[in-house]
């Protein structure tokens, strides 16, 4: 975890006045955040954005994440929000009671973390009846797979001028999200198939066109 936390903390120094294209779905992810949630997880917040989207229709968000320039600068983005809290931590190790959040949502962090043991702590800290959202990156599955890159490489670019004012990111940024690509690894989507059926049955999986999946689950019981 130690490198992981070293790469965000120097990508947080990078890009802390640079658009996020991470925010692409945002709003397909909130609308999966029940009208009525009191207290929201968000594990691996990054620079806050879409904690922030949350603290509006929730009662209260926690937002955890172990590198500490992203949480700075997402303490100094999101002082006007009273009911959100940074922690600086790592989940695994953070001091949460169990089924103590209506809703967990992660994204693009669980690629970093040991899945099993993440999402079985992550269904632990969530309440009966509660949401579970998680979004992250996605393997090519296939020849047939691997051919819509011919689309995805251009509607990304495309993204990327819309969100960031640039085709591509700067040199350095660029040289570091590869740095820190050298040592990730993303589930297939047959993989992503597996882990729901173990971990999430019942939930649904949306894949998105920019190397991106979605899964939704719906905790078992009542609060």
């Amino acid at each position: 975890m130690q490198q992981v936390r070293d790469d965000f903390d120097r990508i947080a120094l990078l890009m802390e006045h640079e658009g996020n294209v991470n925010e692409t779905y945002s709003n397909q992810l909130l609308s999966h955040i029940p009208l009525d949630c009191d207290h929201v997880l968000e594990v691996g917040c990054g620079f806050g954005a879409f904690s922030r989207l949350v603290a509006h229709r929730a009662g209260r968000v926690t937002a955890i994440d172990l590198s500490s320039q992203m949480i700075n600068v997402a303490k100094g983005r999101s002082a006007n929000y009273s009911n959100l809290e940074f922690v600086l931590d790592d989940f695994l190790q953070a001091n949460f009671q169990a089924e103590s959040f209506d809703c967990i949502v992660t994204i693009a962090t669980l690629h970093h973390l040991p899945l099993d043991e993440a999402v079985m702590r992550m269904k632990t800290l969530l309440r009966p009846g509660g949401v579970f959202i998680l979004h992250d990156l996605l393997a090519a599955g296939g020849h047939i797979d691997k051919a819509f890159d011919a689309v995805r490489l251009p509607l990304s670019m495309a993204v990327q001028f819309w969100r960031t004012g640039r085709f591509r990111a700067r040199r350095e940024v660029r040289r570091a999200w590869i740095e820190h690509g050298n040592h990730e690894s993303y589930l297939a989507p047959q993989e992503v198939r597996a882990m729901r059926d173990e971990h999430f049955p019942g939930g649904r999986i949306v894949r998105h066109l920019l190397w991106r999946y979605t899964v939704v689950w719906h905790k078992p019981g009542t609060a």
